[in-house]
């Protein structure tokens, strides 16, 4: 990973993706492989025990062998190579059953399973707490009338709890589809050359279980040439990376200072500061998140386009998404690292947007104002009138509510309810309830 990346990077998921977690987990492949093969007879019991020996004390340099796999083309080769030379050294009859009845894409493939589970459990934790942080803002604010907005122009009031409870939902959503995605797709990969374990026989679904048992994954038939599970995952971290973003967007425009509606957090010395303007507090969790929505869709196009593989085995296809994939989960580590701040730190300012909804002078109520109209007309000749009367409040600077009472005094009972913000905040609380359906509260 590059410097400027590191400064992005979720800790647990670049240290579960590190040069030396991937090795780790190739070698780990090795030992479950060779110990399932000996539990069943496949290859002699002690060739098992002195491969797996090996595995764990075997140190690789990740910077030799990677050296060494631009002659091949897999990183598994000289560890193959690597292991059967230790493993000769102390038994040279076990060196002929190391990785036996594998091949390079079972190694690759299942270290890189390895590698995504603790991303994925860890992402789970991440958006099970912010949805539930999420939750609790938005039940705080359920009464804070605020704009909303529709091609970044004012539109009909909302509040400001419903616009977080959108957030949350949409994240909860995230959380259930990536949690329905990783159950199928933390499994092994076991199929040797073309997929078929000929090497192991009638014992395949004994070594195939026994491994995935010993791996803690899922066992599951080969994989190696149809990859839809596992593309499926990565679509959803792509989606959760791209869900965070839209909240970081949100929160981002809504904490301008001509704004002043959200902060990403409370301002604190040292955080989002400038080089050079001393004043400045820079939302750098929203900075963070959508730097990561922005880099999702490429690395997901180029998931899909290497899906493409030809036969048994890909050439470059496979290749492509295991240089890619990484960065993908970087991608969904780094805007879940934000998630945590925003949805923790979270700030609402309810008085600032009272205020730029008053300074709008019951414009934003004028959808409001045409349904009351049209109970005496129909909804064109209402829309039309409204809208000469919204243009007599803009061109005289004047409220909308009195524009209209001035040329339909009689409609002065009414109109009370029309410009009311407590009347959006009863309206909309049911809406806010069934957004929050199944959503626990912030405790």
């Amino acid at each position: 990973m590059n410097l400027v990346g590191r400064s992005f990077a979720r800790d647990t998921f670049a240290q579960a993706f590190s040069a030396e977690a991937f090795v780790r987990a190739m070698l780990d492949f090795e030992r479950a492989l060779a110990e399932s093969e000996g539990a069943v007879g496949v290859i002699p019991p002690e060739a098992a025990r002195v491969i797996a020996s090996a595995c764990s004390d075997l140190s690789l340099s990740p910077e030799t062998l990677a050296r060494e796999a631009k002659r091949s083309g897999s990183l598994a080769v000289p560890l193959v190579k690597a292991l059967t030379e230790r493993v000769a050294s102390v038994d040279a009859r076990a060196a002929a059953f190391v990785h036996y009845g594998s091949t390079s894409q079972d190694v690759l493939d299942t270290a890189l399973i390895l590698c995504l589970k603790p991303c994925l459990f860890d992402a789970d934790g991440v958006l099970a707490t912010a949805v539930s942080h999420l939750a609790g803002h938005a039940r705080r604010h359920a009464g804070a009338v605020m704009l909303g907005r529709t091609l970044m122009q004012p539109a009909t009031p909302i509040t400001a709890g419903v616009k977080i409870a959108r957030w949350a939902a949409a994240l909860h959503r995230c959380r259930l589809r990536l949690a329905e995605a990783r159950e199928r797709t933390l499994c092994i990969q076991l199929g040797g050359a073309v997929g078929t374990l000929d090497a192991l026989g009638a014992k395949r679904v004994q070594v195939r279980h026994r491994l995935a048992m010993r791996l803690e994954l899922g066992e599951a038939r080969q994989w190696h040439d149809q990859r839809d599970e596992l593309l499926r995952t990565m679509a959803e971290l792509a989606i959760v990376t791209e869900t965070v973003g839209k909240i970081a967007r949100d929160v981002s425009l809504l904490s301008q200072a001509e704004v002043g509606e959200m902060l990403e957090s409370p301002p604190t010395k040292g955080v989002g500061g400038s080089s050079a303007m001393p004043h400045k507090r820079n939302p750098v969790a929203c900075l963070q998140a959508l730097t990561a929505a922005l880099r999702a869709p490429g690395l997901m196009a180029t998931l899909l386009a290497s899906s493409l593989g030809e036969h048994e085995r890909a050439l470059g296809g496979w290749q492509a998404e295991l240089v890619t994939i990484p960065d993908l989960v970087d991608a969904a580590g780094s805007a879940l690292d934000s998630l945590e701040r925003i949805a923790a730190g979270l700030v609402v300012n309810a008085e600032r947007m009272r205020a730029n909804l008053d300074a709008l002078q019951g414009l934003v109520f004028s959808e409001r104002l045409a349904r009351v109209i049209a109970r005496d007309t129909d909804r064109a000749s209402a829309l039309a009138l409204v809208d000469d009367w919204s243009t007599v409040a803009v061109t005289e600077r004047r409220h909308l509510r009195d524009v209209a009472v001035a040329s339909r005094p009689e409609l002065a009972g009414q109109l009370a309810e029309v410009f009311s913000p407590d009347a959006i905040v009863r309206e909309l609380t049911p809406v806010l309830d069934e957004t929050l359906a199944g959503i626990p509260a912030d405790g």
